[in-house]
């Protein structure tokens, strides 16, 4: 007899006020990109400065949702995310106030380490468990709040600068996040933890690791930074290189915003995809679908072009991420912790601010992003042998059958 679904009215619910908190709590990341002019113009009118702070905000964010997955699993995710709010809204207001080594430090401590890092980890681990039948649809609403913040924030931004400026735009972000946040937590609760009798012990978690944990944990951290890394090089780029080939800046915007817009449809197409065939197919298919775009940046010379291989980068870019989620979910069972999604997340985003960084660099060599392309190709290339990998070890660990339970000695 099958036990019943965990699923509920409420597990819905609480994964859009997931997605939300998400997409709030990305706001402070976008204002560097947004007003990068502006910013600059305050400090020698160096573009490095809110550049430098932009992947500062990316790197804290990647080493604090380690430490907010772990509080969150003693916790619960209802205490990171109230940090979250309290956090952006002390960065936010201490950066609005201060000079060079303020902005780096508050948003590189504030705003990402302390700030944004308790969204995303603990609320996409924590809606894993509330979902048993339709987990990756689930993991889908609450992962595309990036991609939401994305297309909400720069427009706010855009439209608060000319009366504002910049500090006091982001002075009131944080009173936002904070006012939102802050309630929003209140309505999280931590997942309850299924405890089958049959089988007990690990199996009852539902967990079955395709090779030993830590080489399991490396082959998704190689594969999540070997994914983002190539993401990264055209969408970061997107604006300058539409110029390098004769169209406007506003063509490379509308290649941008159309990634985002295909990247949340496709996570939900992706999210269904994973729940029929497994994650680690459903990745594999991204990836090699980023693979062939990425082979298409290096020749494409048109416009059409341009916007079809666009819209192929936006497939996996967000469905790449809720698949490892998935994929620790099945790895781990319900006691898969909130510090091992924090530790991949880690890697996806130190790949993000690789990518771009790397692709700067080569540009500078070469002045052509070709070769930049072609490197990410070689990273893609990775990423599929890794998540192959452990998709071999995957399909030999469940073909095995769990050991019997042991039979419990009278009392």
């Amino acid at each position: 007899m099958h036990a019943p679904s965990l699923e509920s009215p409420y597990a819905w619910r609480l994964a859009v006020a997931s997605m939300l908190c998400i997409a709030i709590g990305a706001g402070g990341l976008y204002m560097p990109v947004v007003a990068m002019t502006d910013i600059a113009a305050e400090f020698g009118n160096r573009r490095q400065v809110p550049s430098l702070a932009y992947t500062l905000a990316y790197i804290g964010t990647g080493i604090g949702g380690i430490a907010m997955g772990w509080l969150a699993d003693r916790v619960g995710p209802r205490w990171p995310v109230m940090m979250a709010g309290v956090m952006i809204a002390v960065g936010s207001w201490t950066v609005a106030q201060g000079g060079e080594a303020v902005l780096l430090a508050g948003y590189g401590i504030l705003v990402g380490l302390l700030g944004q890092s308790g969204t995303f980890t603990p609320l996409v681990n924590n809606i894993t468990g509330w979902f048993d039948r339709r987990r990756g649809t689930a993991i889908a609403i609450v992962a595309i709040g990036n991609a939401v913040g994305g297309f909400i924030w720069p427009q706010v931004f855009r439209l608060s600068l000319p009366a504002w400026g910049w500090r006091d735009s982001l002075m009131a972000y944080g009173a936002f996040a904070a006012a939102t946040l802050v309630p929003l937590s209140f309505y999280v609760r931590a997942a309850p933890v299924r405890r089958d009798t049959a089988g007990g012990g690990a199996a009852a978690a539902g967990g079955r690791l395709p090779y030993r944990s830590p080489i399991t944990m490396a082959l998704l951290g190689i594969a999540g930074l070997c994914c983002c890394a190539p993401m990264a090089m055209p969408v970061v780029h997107m604006v300058a290189f539409c110029s390098d080939l004769g169209f406007s800046a506003a063509r490379g915007s509308e290649a941008v915003s159309l990634v985002l817009l295909v990247a949340i449809v496709f996570a939900f197409i992706m999210g269904r995809l994973a729940d029929r065939i497994g994650p680690l197919p459903a990745i594999l298919v991204g990836s090699s679908l980023q693979a062939l775009a990425l082979l298409g940046f290096m020749f494409v010379d048109s416009l059409p072009g341009l916007l079809a291989l666009s819209g192929l980068m936006g497939i996996p870019f967000i469905a790449t991420v809720q698949a490892y989620a998935l994929a620790l979910r099945d790895f781990y069972g319900a006691r898969a912790a909130g510090w091992r999604l924090g530790f991949i997340m880690l890697f996806t985003l130190c790949g993000m601010a690789l990518g771009g960084w790397l692709a700067g660099i080569i540009f500078d060599l070469t002045l052509r992003y070709q070769a930049a392309f072609g490197i990410g190709f070689l990273f893609n290339l990775v990423n599929l042998l890794a998540v192959a990998i452990l998709h071999v070890g995957w399909r030999r660990v469940r073909g095995v059958s769990p050991p019997p339970a042991a039979p419990r000695r009278p009392a």
